[in-house]
């Protein structure tokens, strides 16, 4: 295992220079005001005490939380089963399967974000859908409905390849003896495959 510790060096300083170093500077910032020539920086608790009292800040602070639970709750349900479906494939169907969840994060999320705006404005895709069903066209744009669909499709393949990764490193043995001493199906995914599969839950979680 020694032997394949400095390959992990590169990846060691990027996540240093740029996931560590920008959080601390953001922690840095939280607690400091601008002061004068002689000591350019003050620590303080301003920041912290107008965050607070403004209800503004609160209340997107609210949503944004309530809204990243209803993400991670669509992510998991529809994870879950694909991540079941692909770790029981063998072969050319489970490369391909992986290919289809990862397809998508092979382009910038910026353009894949900007995409479904012409699927859900006044006259796109969507709306055109309702429209055949009886429904007025409606600007699905700057909605709530329109930041989770978005969410979900920019995250999801996180939640299902860490799950995957899970179900694949689980021993197939134990659902046999399971299955050996009496188990049915729900009881093998509840006592065995669901428990062995909470790293990978929490990571896509996470």
């Amino acid at each position: 295992m020694k032997q394949f510790q400095k390959i992990a060096y590169p990846y060691l300083i990027w996540a240093i220079f740029l996931i560590a170093l920008p959080m601390l500077l953001i922690v840095f910032y939280a607690f400091t005001v601008p002061g004068n020539e002689t000591v350019p920086v003050h620590f303080s608790l301003s920041n912290f005490i107008y965050f607070f009292q403004d209800k503004i800040f609160i209340t997107v602070l609210l949503k944004s939380l309530w809204i990243s639970i209803i993400t991670t709750f669509f992510c998991l349900i529809l994870g879950y089963p694909a991540a079941y479906i692909i770790s029981k494939v063998d072969g050319s169907a489970k490369t391909l399967l992986i290919l289809l969840v990862t397809f998508p994060m092979w382009f910038n999320m910026l353009v894949r974000t900007y995409a479904w705006f012409g699927l859900l404005q006044q006259n796109g895709l969507f709306s055109k859908i309702l429209s055949i069903f009886g429904f007025k066209e409606a600007n699905l744009i700057y909605t709530d409905f329109a930041v989770i669909l978005g969410m979900v499709y920019n995250f999801i393949p996180f939640m299902i390849l860490q799950i995957n990764a899970s179900l694949e490193k689980m021993d197939k043995s134990l659902i046999e003896a399971a299955s050996d001493l009496g188990a049915n199906r729900f009881q093998c995914f509840k006592k065995v495959t669901l428990p062995l599969s909470l790293p990978g839950i929490i990571s896509g979680i996470t």
